[in-house]
């Protein structure tokens, strides 16, 4: 009896091992047959491209310049102007003030009437002697009226004035030679920084008038200056030979001589030299320059 009972129980369980082997094997496929079924599907078609090497700058178009001592800033200078070529044009600028855009910035004055203007135009013509390097003159006239109509100060009861019916106006002419070095930005020929010195020598007159009627004063004024300046800028060639620019004043010498008369018949002169280290916003010039 017992034998017959082992028996009946090795059968049992070796029917559920033989059932546990075909389950496992059944997982097993179907396992391999959601891995073949698996699609990966990509929506980016990827194309070799040969290697492009950098381009080289041609080095017949850069300006080699030797450093200064054993400092180097490592600015590439493409050549902007070349060498041989005439280059003229005309610079201009124009300022105008009027009190009243500034009414408001002056509370402790009233009545304030005021208008200033400047008008400068600059001829010029010039010769490239070496690459990026011209020499040449300017003429130049320069207009400028100020006329104060009226102005009152009031601080306290103790301090108040009135100042009105002041008129100054000035013509002058100036020559000048100049030397101005480029540096030109881009190998394409369009972008460039320079910087211009100038000696100049200008010569006019000058108008005070104050009061009116029989009160009026008047003083004329006759100038001669010698001024030094340096003038760094911009320029942009808009066309192949035509370039636009703009320049200010930074650095400036004079030495100046006025000589003066009224209408009393009265008779003066002085002497004024100076000098200016920052930007001259009375000296902004823009203007066209055409390369031949």
């Amino acid at each position: 009896m017992k034998k017959l009972l082992i028996y009946m129980v090795c059968i049992i369980v070796g029917m559920g091992t033989v059932r546990a082997q075909e389950t496992q094997e059944a997982l097993s496929q179907a396992h391999d047959s959601l891995r073949v079924r698996t699609v990966y599907v990509h929506d980016t078609i990827y194309i070799e491209r040969p290697a492009v090497e950098a381009a080289q700058p041609d080095s017949s178009e850069i300006i080699y310049t030797k450093p200064v001592g054993r400092f180097d800033r490592g600015i590439i200078n493409y050549r902007f102007i070349p060498k041989k070529k005439w280059v003229g044009g005309l610079t201009f600028s124009y300022i105008n003030y009027d009190g009243e855009d500034s009414r408001m910035l002056f509370s402790l004055i009233k009545d304030f009437d005021c208008n200033f203007r400047t008008i400068s135009v600059r001829p010029f013509v010039g010769y490239a002697f070496k690459d990026n390097v011209i020499v040449g003159l300017k003429a130049g006239y320069n207009h400028t009226v100020a006329d104060l109509g009226n102005i009152s100060l009031n601080i306290d009861d103790d301090l108040s004035f009135d100042l009105k019916d002041i008129r100054y106006s000035e013509d002058s002419y100036s020559i000048a030679l100049f030397h101005r070095s480029y540096v030109g930005l881009d190998r394409g020929k369009r972008f460039g920084f320079f910087n211009e010195s100038s000696l100049s020598y200008n010569n006019g007159s000058s108008t005070f008038t104050r009061g009116k009627d029989e009160a009026l004063k008047r003083t004329e004024t006759t100038i001669h200056e010698i001024h030094l300046g340096l003038n760094p800028g911009v320029a942009v060639f808009i066309m192949e030979n035509v370039c636009a620019e703009m320049s200010f004043g930074v650095v400036g010498f004079k030495y100046r001589i006025e000589k003066q008369k009224n209408n009393e018949g009265e008779t003066g002169k002085r002497t004024a030299s100076g000098a200016d280290f920052k930007i001259n916003l009375f000296n902004i010039n823009i203007g066209i320059t055409l390369c031949l």
